[in-house]
């Protein structure tokens, strides 16, 4: 994933219950960042289902990893229905 990149947090209705931390509300926006890990910087972890993705949600400023499959990217603004 790309640092700085938008995206729209969109699971099914399955994908909550595997996370052990709180998740934003679906449809909750956020920007792809880069944390600090072992190997240097970092946006996402490998594992299963497409591995976990680091956001910055908006609503709250808070960082957390969510599965890149629950995720969606944002439309640009010219495409976003008033």
């Amino acid at each position: 994933m790309v640092q700085g990149l938008r995206v729209v947090f969109s699971p099914n209705p399955g994908s909550r219950v595997p996370y052990s931390h709180p998740v934003p509300e679906p449809g909750a926006r956020g920007t792809v960042t880069a944390v600090r890990a072992a190997g240097g910087l970092r946006t996402y972890l490998v594992g299963p289902d497409g591995g976990l993705v680091y956001v910055e949600w908006d609503a709250d400023g808070l960082v957390c990893c969510v599965s890149m499959r629950d995720l969606t990217l944002e439309p640009a603004a010219e495409e976003r229905h008033p």
